[in-house]
């Protein structure tokens, strides 16, 4: 009996090992970041009044990050709410893939996430969990005083400063950490050039009406015809537009504009019937159109201060709790996630390199082509196409002159 379980041991292990390949890793990273996403989603938007720019996949690496010093029910919590896996194996995998996504040497684009644990001085952080986060390369970790609260505050703002570009200079005051353990900072930046640049001289100020018709404000309206990937996709009520960044196409944007009598918030809860590869097949499927675009020129900076509370809404409860919070694996001393803080920061304008301006601009058109215009709320999703995974997403309700 013995040597019966003997071996069948030593038959499982290297088997278990073998499944886990990044290959094999990667359609299970696809599914927990989207579905994670979308969950986020729902809530950010009725928070934010569907009018807000947010990293999920940022929040999501970084809540995996965490899950590396947690045990029993917030590891527990964790591993539910960011659809982990129980080998760690696949969850360092999972990093990994993280990772790639972030590694861009595209010029055309400027993609760049930065994340910093901030921990208290007067707790002693064990030496694993420095590794851990180390060898995860999604962040880092940085021990300061709280005490001197001012000295603390321009420590974290200084690197909210550098990682945004100057963008988002402030994420916190002084009164912020009173009486704070540890503060979780998240900071992503996105700039893109499109693959085929909008005509300067063809945007012009435009209405922009809401969910009844109704109009609401103006926009620089942008306008360009060519040939891009194009959709209606009924699950979730939908036309879905592909506009690419950059010149390897590897980033793109995808506009979701509600069809008539459909409301942005509708489409948004939806988009769990879908997923970024149901998207994909479409587009492949019937191939790119001759299509008529017109979206608003805009700037979205995004203040998501209470992610905390949004986090807990979705299950996250004992690592922001005092009394429950299980951390063994960071300190030997009880720690807890004081608060969870994203500033995100997205530009879309008319730009775009001169090459692949030329290159699109030489196309004649058969057919009339297809009207695509966002003059009413949509929602806007910047995708990692080779990973199949959002890394920005975002909705634009609320009309100004950018």
């Amino acid at each position: 009996m013995s040597r019966l379980i003997f071996l069948l041991i030593c038959g499982l292990i290297p088997s278990l090992l073998a499944q886990c390949t990044v290959k094999k890793t990667e359609p299970l990273f696809k599914r927990s970041v989207f579905e994670f996403s979308v969950n986020l989603l729902t809530r950010i938007a009725q928070e934010k009044e569907n009018h807000f720019v947010t990293s999920t996949l940022s929040t999501w690496t970084l809540l995996t990050c965490t899950s590396l010093g947690a045990s029993e029910t917030t590891l527990a919590e964790l591993k539910h709410v960011l659809q982990l896996e129980n080998n760690k194996c696949f969850n360092n995998k999972y990093l990994k893939l993280a990772n790639r996504v972030t590694n861009n040497n595209n010029t055309d684009v400027v993609f760049e996430r930065s994340a910093s644990i901030y921990v208290d001085s007067k707790l002693e952080i064990r030496n694993k969990f420095r590794k851990r986060i180390s060898e995860s390369g999604v962040s880092q970790i940085e021990t300061i005083s709280f005490e001197d609260s001012d000295k603390a505050t321009q420590i974290i703002n200084d690197f909210a400063s550098r990682a945004t570009h100057d963008t988002i200079d402030e994420v916190v005051s002084p009164g912020d950490l009173d009486d704070v353990l540890m503060v979780m900072i998240d900071a992503v930046y996105f700039k893109g050039s499109w693959q085929t640049p909008f005509v300067y001289e063809e945007t012009e100020v435009s209405p922009f009406y809401n969910e009844r018709d109704v109009q609401i404000g103006t926009v620089n309206l942008m306008y360009q015809t060519g040939s891009f990937n194009i959709r209606t996709i009924q699950k979730i009520n939908a036309n879905v537009l592909e506009l690419p960044y950059g010149k390897n196409s590897r980033y793109s944007m995808l506009i979701f504009l509600p069809e008539e009598n459909v409301s942005l918030y509708s489409v948004i809860e939806k988009l769990k019937l879908i997923s970024l590869s149901t998207i994909s097949k479409l587009f492949n499927e019937f191939g790119p159109q001759t299509v008529s675009v017109q979206i608003p020129r805009f700037k979205i900076t995004s203040d998501l201060n209470n992610l905390k509370e949004l986090l807990v809404d979705m299950g996250l409860k004992s690592m922001f709790d005092g009394s429950q919070a299980q951390f063994p694996i960071i300190s030997k001393y009880p720690l807890y996630v004081a608060n969870f803080i994203q500033k995100a920061d997205i530009e879309v304008t008319e730009e775009g390199t001169v090459a692949s301006a030329v290159s699109k601009a030489e196309f004649t058109f058969r057919t009339f082509p297809v009207q695509f215009v966002a003059n009413r709320p949509f929602l806007f999703m910047i995708v990692d196409k080779k990973s199949e995974v959002p890394i920005f997403t975002g909705a634009y309700s609320k009309p100004s002159l950018f």
